[in-house]
């Protein structure tokens, strides 16, 4: 199955900025990845993963 990170942040129970500071990008920057995760580097990506705990298989793009 698939997710957003929109909906893997929402599980989370976690803010925007809150996700944004555990990444170590601006909360601008995590907000337009929600809209278009497809120009974001491979290891912004990997570490979305580490933080929700997911596979690359498992976000949605």
């Amino acid at each position: 199955m698939q997710y957003s990170i929109k909906e893997l942040r929402a599980r989370k129970g976690e803010t925007q900025q809150e996700t944004a500071r555990a990444i170590g990008v601006s909360t601008q920057t995590y907000c337009a990845w929600e809209k278009n995760l497809a120009n974001v580097g491979i290891s912004k990506v990997a570490a979305l993963c580490r933080h929700f705990g997911v596979t690359l298989d498992e976000i949605k793009y």
